[in-house]
């Protein structure tokens, strides 16, 4: 087992029990719970393999991926939560399931030669789609669209793994680098709260 693959299993975890708790949160079934976990956990990775035309798509080519997101929305129907907890565990997981996917998402498109430009693009969509399905179905207004630095996490850590890569340091390494750049990024926006500036609204 590599390196690499670890990362995909625990990044499918982490973006599966995001969308596990979101069920948790709406009282839903287990089968709620299992299709909100699988959204997040393949919903990315899905766009990004179409766009690059790599067939079949990550999860049919491998089903761990689709075990791992149903054990962990298991686990997440049959567990306890303190009350007010369950927002919070989304949050980080999905903080971490964010960095996870946008380097790994970078590292697989940049072996497709399709350029830094293009592989930071699909790093931040294989990052954010997964959980703008998740947000959408349980009829909330998803992360990305929010005034929370989200989606430039994620470019931070695309473009972290390209520079990384860039300067030669090798693809585990890269992959460290930007995983652990963004996911710092995205913990401290949480804990401090940081947003994007918006436009000054003046009155007509």
């Amino acid at each position: 087992m590599t390196f690499l693959y670890v990362l995909e299993m625990i990044g499918t975890a982490a973006f599966a029990a995001s969308g596990a708790l979101a069920a948790s949160r709406k009282n839903m079934d287990i089968f709620g719970f299992c299709v909100l976990a699988l959204m997040p956990a393949v919903g990315g990775g899905t766009l990004r393999d179409l766009i690059l035309d790599r067939n079949p798509v990550f999860w049919v080519a491998d089903n761990s991926y689709v075990i791992v997101a149903l054990l962990t929305a298991v686990v997440a129907y049959f567990g306890v939560y303190k009350p007010g907890s369950r927002q919070r565990i989304l949050i980080w997981t999905d903080a971490m399931g964010l960095a996870l996917f946008a380097a790994l998402a970078t590292d697989l498109s940049l072996s497709f030669d399709v350029g830094p430009l293009v592989a930071i693009m699909l790093g931040v969509a294989s990052a954010v789609t997964g959980g703008m399905i998740r947000d959408v179905i349980v009829n909330e207004i998803p992360l990305v669209l929010s005034k929370e630095i989200y989606a430039t996490a994620a470019f931070v850590t695309s473009t972290t793994y390209v520079v990384a890569d860039f300067l030669g340091f090798g693809d585990n390494v890269s992959l460290s680098v930007a995983i652990l750049t963004g996911f710092t990024v995205r913990a401290l926006a949480i804990r401090y709260d940081w947003s994007l500036p918006r436009p000054t609204v003046r009155p007509e």
